[in-house]
């Protein structure tokens, strides 16, 4: 029986099951509308014919009149949940006024699927997989609600500087359910192979915890420990889990017993709470949220001034508040921050991963990109730094580096956040934009993608939902909506406003050069766009290929800027490949310690 009369079929990262009507993507099921999934149900069906919007028409709303625009909107919903691209099809091919084609490979069954190769090869070449669950609590008995997050994602956090795990986060955790999720499902779903877990509760001035470390593929618990602790000394509680974490899933060897010594620790056990306060505050960001973590790490530094965490994310959360327009009282305090905290620990992973936006905005990308480069060095198995990287990369117009960087962090952790979003849009591929962005968290560039495909209704659409969030709304997203408004003067006034305040970092003043620029303000545009450049971003590639940008091309104010560009490409590829990028981009992950699970 092949693969079609079962009604199974694999292509890519995909499985189709018909019968079960269930698409899964690295066994994660992938949620589809019903015409969505019966039009890839019918392209599967027939893979490499010609389907024609008549015949789709006909098997998809029989005896019911529908427009073709209904086709080609479920055809884009299928690209972008495919990740697919209507001028470079990997799955669907748009055959122009005729229909639609399924390109893609289909496997066979008794082939092993991609995804298991991979998950196999993640564990050989990977640090052991580790996620930390929120701990339970009594969120009415006081003194410990706040501990329920705060605690593990700190351990989390240390463990993921030792380079023998790899770490998921613990909001990754936050999206199963606190009081009945099953191990085997967490490993499937976050790929992980061990999970902590946990219980909290205060007496007196006494914290009373029970700790478990589950293998998560056989639901087997390896260990479970109950704690009695002092409630002013918790930090006593985080190393004791960290250390039994280490000790019972890696060989002891002097470089790891060394690198746990070596872990930054509170002097003061009143900083140590201090800082959890600010790290659950942080959590959910908003400006009233992140200013009182603000002052909280800004008493942890003051109570605590060597505790290199406390400074990095304080330098983060000035970051943050300065982003979204909330006074700091001082310039430059962010930086100062992040430079206490490399002082303090020159290796510390979270430090070198917040700063990298405020290095590149600040003109020095390739600075950032040769820093994340050396800290990879020892630390490969930390999503967080490739994810960094990134970001550098971009900026210094190394598109397909920053693709790759994406690569290797979602081999390490498929679930951690990278803005490679941002590099496909630079690339002019929308659609892979589309399917890579944070919808949750997004602001305006999946409406950006969308109109930049003429898809304008739906972007319009997407754009009023969001803002809805800002009471003031930024004005790159006021300048969209008049141009999907069809009111330029409206749009232009936004981004003129913008241009006056001095506001924006240079990614974003290239977006509003190619908003100015599809406006017909070709001044206006030729100014953002050189300030882009100037404060140290650009693309060759795209300043070329993107269509917005074509009012400006073919002047010689244009040619000026892209030979800047060129020439600052250049220099970052050759300081890459000094660097050693290549290699790193590309090698096997070391184990550092070797891995062995100790069931006890």
């Amino acid at each position: 029986m092949n693969e079609a009369s079962q009604g199974l079929y694999i292509f890519g990262q995909f499985r189709m099951d018909l019968p079960e009507r269930k698409l899964t993507r690295y066994d994660v099921t992938v949620p589809l509308p019903p015409k969505a999934f019966d039009l890839l149900a019918l392209l599967l069906q027939n893979a490499g014919h010609l389907m024609e919007k008549e015949r789709i028409i006909q098997a998809l709303w029989p005896k019911t009149f529908v427009e073709e625009a209904n086709v080609a909107n479920l055809i884009g919903l299928l690209r972008k949940t495919l990740g697919d691209s209507r001028e470079s099809p990997e799955y669907i091919q748009t055959v122009p006024k005729r229909g639609y084609r399924f390109v893609g490979t289909l496997l066979p069954l008794e082939q092993k699927h991609p995804e298991s190769r991979v998950r196999s090869e993640s564990r050989e070449q990977a640090g052991l997989r580790i996620i930390a669950f929120p701990f339970r609590s009594d969120p009415a008995a006081p003194g410990t609600s706040y501990l329920a997050y705060s605690l593990p994602e700190a351990i989390a956090a240390t463990l993921a500087e030792l380079n023998a795990f790899s770490v998921r986060s613990t909001q990754l955790a936050m999206r199963f359910d606190p009081m009945r999720w099953d191990p085997k499902a967490v490993a499937a779903d976050a790929d992980v192979d061990v999970i902590l877990t946990g219980t909290l509760a205060r007496a007196g001035e006494r914290i009373h915890a029970t700790t478990e470390l589950i293998d998560a593929p056989s639901a087997t618990v390896i260990w479970s420990k109950v704690w009695d602790i002092p409630a002013g000394d918790l930090f006593r509680f985080h190393s004791g889990v960290v250390e039994l974490i280490v000790r019972s899933l890696a060989r002891r060897t002097l470089e790891e017993s060394a690198a746990i010594a070596g872990l930054d620790t509170p002097a003061a056990p009143g900083s140590y709470e201090l800082y959890l306060r600010a790290n659950q505050l942080a959590l959910k960001r908003s400006p009233e949220n992140m200013a009182l973590a603000r002052d909280l790490y800004v008493a942890c530094t003051e109570m605590d001034p060597n505790y290199a965490p406390a400074w990095a994310r304080l330098g983060r959360c000035y970051r943050w508040l300065e982003k979204f327009g909330v006074p700091a009282g001082v310039n430059g305090v962010a930086e100062q921050a992040f430079q206490r905290a490399f002082r303090l620990n020159p290796h510390l992973a979270i430090a070198h991963s917040a700063y990298t936006p405020i290095q590149c905005d600040a003109g020095h990308a390739q600075d950032a990109m040769i820093r994340l480069l050396k800290m990879l060095e020892q630390h490969e198995n930390n999503p967080e730094i490739f994810a960094a990287l990134v970001h550098a990369c971009r900026y210094c117009g190394q598109l397909d580096v920053s693709i790759a960087a994406h690569e290797r962090s979602f081999r390490l952790d498929r679930n951690f956040p990278t803005s490679v979003a941002h590099t496909y849009f630079a690339l002019g591929d929308y659609e892979k934009s589309l399917y890579w962005y944070d919808a949750k968290a997004g602001l305006y560039l999946d409406a950006l993608a969308l109109a930049s495909m003429d898809r304008l209704k739906e972007a319009a659409a997407l754009l009023w939902t969001r803002l809805e969030r800002f009471s003031t709304q930024p004005a790159l997203m006021k300048s969209l909506q008049s141009y999907l408004d069809g009111d330029p003067a409206k749009g232009l006034a936004a981004l003129r406003n913008e241009v006056s305040s001095n506001a924006g970092d240079p990614e974003l003043l290239f977006y509003q050069a190619r908003q100015a620029a599809r406006f017909g303000d070709l001044s206006l545009g030729y100014d953002l766009l050189s300030r882009s450049v100037a404060s140290g971003y650009g693309s060759s590639l795209t300043l070329m290929r993107d269509a917005w940008l074509e009012p400006l091309r073919g002047t010689t104010e244009f040619q000026e800027i892209l030979s800047v560009v060129r020439t600052r490409e250049q220099a970052a590829r050759r300081a890459f490949a000094e660097a050693g990028g290549d290699r790193i981009i590309s090698m096997r992950p070391r184990l550092l310690p070797p891995i062995r699970l100790n069931a006890r």
